[in-house]
């Protein structure tokens, strides 16, 4: 329910009182008032020109390439006073490539159904060189050798999402909603074929898929018991099963047909409620079972002769249970506790079977069997408030995540089984005056677990017969997922409320990671750093203008320590360094015009700082900048009471040195480029028309 259907009722009785008690000489004002208190709707129309190509503008709108574009949004309301029924219809960016369309029909605390229909692009910010043919289809034709490129492309995908839903009070404390979407995937996205030293070539992978969701909730809620069963099902249909080749390297022919992601589903049950047993007691729970299949062959109707054995479905299976428990009471007025226990047991029931014909080598680091990953997680929490003196309220809290997981039999980089986190937490937060208020929130974590398992070949040992041995280096890494971890993390926060004009917030976050080393020549990661501010504030000049201002720095640093050979160790250091500001403005100079204006501008670093701590030098990698600033500028004038036009103006400005794909050429030829700066004006003019 809207805060308008809250009060259109009540209002719309008000104004009928007015207009009985002052009579006819008021009736200009009350039909005035009447304008103001019924539900309205409006309809906004026009058109906009882009001054030129921006594809990283028009990344997700399709605003991309210049030209004019059509502008259109609606916004209809209706409601049925003797009823309570609403009926609505809201449309926005209609003209547009990422236009959505909602129709929802209701009636208070009784029904209500809603049909919504969006569509979302998503164009790849690179152009593609390229003369491999067939894209967006499963059928790709390749050059044999690099080819001078034929017609550049823009690759693009399309989802379009139709949804509907019910909602129905039952009585006594039941109701049921029931929700249903379909989503369609169609186009084209960046992939390639390729292995080991072989060449590589583009092959971009095709779209056209159907993801379907069904979810279904039956509650019931009294003063004490709040229970819902609900039902989750999803299923995923790929219409491509595989990507085949013509033509191509003769390095890569045995990568023909390439398998696309199969069809899946799952289903879901689940309990979830809560119970109150006192008025300062109150206990959560949820219970859920999930299992998701995937039963559909791998590549249908080929012949598989690349080494593959007959083996083409991976029937797979994946159980999920999930149990929560939780407890919030208030056992002394000045004390609240909260806590809570979650358990996930993720089954993988997949069967293992060979994927691979006979002759996987001993050496090999893979079986050719299908590895199951389950894994079992428990987390807890345990927390409490207390209010000191001087309007202090302290928090204390112990938090728990403990993970079990299956071991691979063969692995390439070290591996443990069981992974246990605990976080202690302890915040103050406080009034300080009737305009400032303040918090500190500290939190220590440290994360172990069990003994690192030793790396192994396919033969079973460090060492088979034939003398292959596993690299000393497989065992002196610890994934990051893995690795013993301590973390501090410190957050301070601040609103200042100056005046009845002026309001501040401050926000602080530094975390440092430390990563522990088994033994003094390990690699990887071994620790990080990040920092970040933000400042936001809001100031009345006066009742016809505000404004607004905000500004953020994140800063984050990752070293670790790798080598090429045992005996040409180096360092690293990634950092990323993100700043970006803000201001906006809004203003009424008169009774007919209003104006706004929005100004930001983003930096963001990724650096790289490498270094030889033996042997010979190490060169960095060049350091890479994207700078993105937005001028947004509106006015709207009332041409009469329900008419106005309104002028919007943008201008963007992309810049990049982004070096990832200019110095990458495919073996076919095949290139990626970026313009490395874009600069683009927006100017659109919309007429708005508003009734009841």
């Amino acid at each position: 329910m809207t805060r308008q259907s809250q009060f259109a009722c009540p209002l719309a009785a008000m104004a009928a009182a007015l207009l009985a008690a002052f009579g006819p000489a008021h009736a200009q004002q009350n039909r005035d008032l009447a304008w103001l208190t019924k539900p309205s709707s409006t309809v906004s129309i026009g058109t906009g020109y882009l001054s030129g190509d921006a594809p990283n503008f028009g990344r997700y709108t399709g605003l991309r390439e210049e030209g004019a574009y059509g502008l259109l949004n609606i916004d209809i309301n209706k409601l049925d006073t003797t009823t309570g029924t609403w009926t609505t219809l809201k449309g926005s960016n209609l003209g547009l490539e990422n236009r959505d369309l909602r129709f929802q029909h209701e009636r208070q605390g009784d029904w209500g159904y809603t049909i919504d229909y969006s569509e979302t692009p998503r164009f790849e910010p690179y152009t593609v060189n390229t003369a491999v043919t067939g894209i967006g289809t499963p059928n790709l034709v390749i050059p044999t050798s690099a080819a001078a490129v034929e017609v550049p492309t823009q690759l693009k995908m399309k989802r379009e999402s139709l949804g509907m839903g019910y909602t129905r009070q039952l009585g006594r404390g039941f109701d049921l909603q029931v929700r249903a979407r379909n989503e369609e995937k169609d186009g084209a996205r960046i992939f390639g074929r390729g292995a080991g030293t072989n060449a590589f070539e583009f092959a971009p992978e095709p779209i056209h898929s159907t993801t379907r969701e069904l979810e279904a909730i039956l509650g019931y809620t009294d003063k004490k018991l709040q229970v819902s069963g609900i039902y989750y099902g999803t299923a995923y249909d790929n219409r491509n099963t595989a990507l085949r080749f013509a033509g191509g390297g003769s390095a890569l022919a045995s990568f023909n047909p390439i398998g696309l992601p199969p069809d899946s589903q799952s289903h879901q049950l689940a309990l979830d409620g809560g119970y109150n047993f006192s008025p300062t007691t109150r206990g959560t729970f949820k219970l859920a079972y999930t299992r998701a299949t995937q039963n559909d062959d791998f590549i249908s109707g080929v012949t598989l002769a690349n080494g593959i054995n007959a083996v083409d479905n991976l029937h797979g299976r994946m159980d999920t249970t999930q149990l929560q428990f939780g407890v919030t009471a208030l056992p002394l007025p000045k004390l609240s506790v909260l806590a809570d226990v979650r358990y996930e047991d993720r089954e993988d029931k997949t069967p293992v079977r060979l994927y691979t014909e006979a002759g996987v080598s001993p050496t090999s680091t893979y079986t050719g069997l299908y590895e199951p990953h389950s894994i079992k997680s428990t987390t807890g929490k345990l927390e409490a408030t207390y209010q000191l003196p001087k309007a202090i309220r302290m928090t204390a809290g112990i938090d728990y995540v403990e993970k079990d997981r299956t071991a691979p039999v063969i692995r390439a980089v070290s591996f443990r089984d069981r992974t246990a986190e605990t976080s202690y937490r302890l915040g103050f937060k406080r009034t300080i005056s009737e305009t400032v208020s303040g918090a500190v929130t500290y939190v220590h974590s440290d994360r172990s677990g069990s003994d690192f398992q030793t790396n192994v070949l396919n033969c079973g040992s460090v060492t088979c017969t034939s003398g292959a041995t596993v690299s000393s280096a497989f065992n002196l890494i610890a994934p990051l997922n893995l690795a013993d971890r301590q973390r501090d993390k410190l957050r301070l926060a601040m609103n200042w409320q100056a005046s009845e004009a002026l309001a501040v917030q401050f926000m602080a976050d530094l975390t440092r990671d430390d990563y522990a080393s088994r033994t003094a020549d390990d690699f990887g990661l071994r620790d990080g750093r990040s920092k970040n501010y933000s400042i936001d504030a809001s100031y009345a000049f006066s009742d016809e203008w505000q404004g607004s201002a905000w500004f953020s720095k994140n800063d984050t640093s990752a070293n670790r320590a790798s080598r090429t050979t045992p005996t040409a160790p180096w360092s690293s250091t990634l950092l990323n360094n993100a700043n970006s500001i803000g201001i906006g403005l809004r203003g009424n100079p008169t009774s007919k015009l209003g104006i706004g204006m929005d100004l930001s501008h983003s930096e963001i670093a990724d650096i790289y700082r490498l270094q030889a701590l033996a042997g010979p030098a190490v060169s960095s990698l060049p350091d890479v900048y994207t700078r993105q600033s937005n001028v947004k500028l509106y006015a709207i004038y009332a041409l009469q009471k329900n008419t106005s036009i309104r002028f919007d103006f943008v201008h963007d400005r992309f810049s990049t040195n982004d070096w990832s794909w200019s110095s990458w050429a495919y073996s076919d030829g095949t290139t990626l480029a970026q313009r490395p700066q874009q600069d683009v004006n927006f100017l659109g003019v919309t007429y708005i028309y508003r009734f009841q």
